[in-house]
């Protein structure tokens, strides 16, 4: 379902001032595909820099020879963590203008034009839009966050009395997987509108 919910996400990138309709399945998708296949473009760096930072020690591990002695003395490279959380931060940065920017196009290389992103973040204002990314992930992390901190203590509380029985276990997963399908969606359309309206108020003359 996260293919046509990216598809709807689309339809409200393009400035639809009420709710899209969820009719023409067959746009959705494809408008899901292609604006995944944006987010998998601006990941490629930090896949990159993530693997140069635990590509080797998953290798190892994947191939059986790992031991304890050499897990313990392995350790990260703190320059490439750093330069990943930068990264990630410049792609959060990028990622909504260029969404809208390809969705209202239709146009691939209207979501790499880093130029015109650059501008339109300049013209809504750098410090408005570095706010509006830290408020609406924090507003989106409070329920995800909640959620995964009730069904663990579900989990657990589940598991105790009934001796983590497989029967139970799937049943949480699956009570895990409603809530999910049921919140995810609500938190997916106020971020896509957030976005939009961020973006058009670029358009609007200051008072």
């Amino acid at each position: 379902l996260a293919i046509p919910m990216n598809g709807y996400m689309m339809r409200i990138y393009r400035g639809e001032t009420s709710a899209p309709e969820v009719d023409r399945w067959g746009r959705l998708f494809i408008d899901g595909l292609k604006l995944m296949i944006v987010a998998f473009i601006y990941a490629i760096p930090i896949c990159i820099i993530w693997l140069l930072t635990y590509g080797a020690m998953m290798a190892t591990v994947f191939s059986g020879h790992a031991d304890s002695a050499a897990m313990a003395g392995w350790e990260p490279n703190i320059g490439l963590i750093m330069l990943m959380y930068l990264v990630e931060f410049i792609v959060a940065l990028l990622m909504p203008v260029a969404s809208i920017r390809f969705a209202r196009s239709n146009r691939f290389f209207e979501a790499f034009r880093f130029g015109e992103i650059l501008d339109q973040i300049r013209k809504i204002g750098w410090i408005n839009y570095v706010i509006a990314i830290f408020l609406v992930a924090i507003i989106v992390a409070i329920p995800v966050t909640a959620l995964i901190f009730v069904l663990l203590i579900l989990g657990i509380f589940v598991g105790a009395i009934t001796n983590f029985s497989l029967i139970a276990m799937l049943g949480i997963l699956a009570v895990a997987i409603l809530l999910f399908l049921l919140i995810f969606p609500i938190v997916m359309v106020f971020q896509a509108r957030f976005w939009t309206r961020l973006y058009d108020s670029a358009a609007v003359p200051a008072a």
